[in-house]
């Protein structure tokens, strides 16, 4: 899961099995406080409601399952962000401002300025935002500190971003660094092309799995998938490779997880095995602990893909804005 969006039903009630299960992940080395350290900083950050003028607000809340601003599990810990943001179509918002701007020209007899019309298109979206629907989404976060692993439990950037600008915020510096396999000695196309050809340690420790999306631009951007055991299709895959395709994700698996790996060192459709738990154990426990399983189980997978891709510790990026 990487979002989950809030109905009428309590807040509890309409997410709790959400949170149980790591989805998606964007995977930074990172350099954060203690347990307690952090949560008396996420504080600064709390949750509250958007105003009526406001588009959007992200803020760190409770886990709704352990009732905890910061849940420890082994090795390290789990917070929560929430992202409330206004729903403002933006035909609705153009439709209110050409309208304004129409009665404004025809009144005074002549073109608005450039700068006149954008400031009437935003103050139509200000008075519209006032009755605008509110979607609020939940993003678990999970923090490794023996490895320094900080895991976002989304697949969109942005997403990661703002929890790296948040934690920033309230922390006041976090060095973060990028996780990636740019290099095309170690990429993946250049390592499923080997695989294809026979070579067994091309993915060493990891059992390539039926799913490959490749593409490549030409006049259009063309984008292939494969969706069968790729021992079936390895000439057609071959071909498409020699031909210019890339892998953009593959499915692979290892160490009890399975995952969808993109070129960009992103992580989908993850699927961690399950625990299994006694009708005694309560819900925060069950969470806990899978939670802790969870990312005990994906780091080995990212130490050891970092292992086996060759990877290297870029430059330390600058603090998120």
């Amino acid at each position: 899961l990487c979002c989950v969006e809030i109905t009428n039903q309590s807040f509890a009630e309409d997410i709790e099995m959400k949170l149980s299960k790591l989805r998606n992940a964007i995977v930074y080395r990172a350099t954060l406080p203690s347990i307690e350290a952090v949560e008396g900083h996420l504080h600064e950050l709390s949750y509250s409601e958007l105003t009526e003028t406001e588009f959007a607000r992200a803020s760190f809340v409770p886990n709704p399952l352990t009732g905890e601003l910061v849940t420890p599990i082994t090795d390290g810990y789990a917070i929560v962000v929430r992202r409330d943001e206004k729903i403002i179509p933006q035909h609705v918002v153009m439709k209110e401002a050409n309208e304004r701007i129409q009665r404004i020209e025809n009144a005074c007899g002549q073109k608005l300025k450039r700068a006149d019309r954008n400031n009437i298109i935003q103050d139509a979206k200000v008075q519209l935002s006032k009755q605008a629907f509110i979607k609020s989404s939940l993003f678990l976060v999970l923090y490794n500190t023996e490895e320094n692993l900080l895991i976002i439990n989304s697949a969109n950037k942005n997403i990661a971003n703002l929890v790296g600008a948040m934690l920033v915020k309230v922390i006041g510096s976090v060095k973060t660094v990028t996780i990636n396999i740019s290099d095309i000695k170690n990429g993946l196309t250049t390592r499923l092309k080997n695989h294809l050809d026979g070579e067994e340690s091309a993915f060493a420790g990891f059992e390539v799995g039926d799913y490959v999306q490749l593409s490549r631009l030409a006049e259009q951007k063309e984008v292939i998938r494969y969706s069968a055991e790729h021992t079936s299709v390895t000439s057609e895959i071959l071909e498409s490779l020699n031909t210019g395709f890339i892998v953009d994700n593959m499915e692979l698996k290892g160490c009890g997880v399975s995952f969808l790996l993109t070129d960009q060192f992103h992580f989908r459709r993850i699927d961690t095995q399950d625990n299994d738990y006694s009708d005694d154990d309560d819900k925060a426990y069950r969470w806990r602990h899978q939670a802790g399983t969870d990312m005990f189980q994906f780091c080995k997978v990212i130490n050891q893909l970092c292992d086996l891709l060759s990877y290297k510790e870029p430059e330390e990026q600058k603090p998120a804005a």
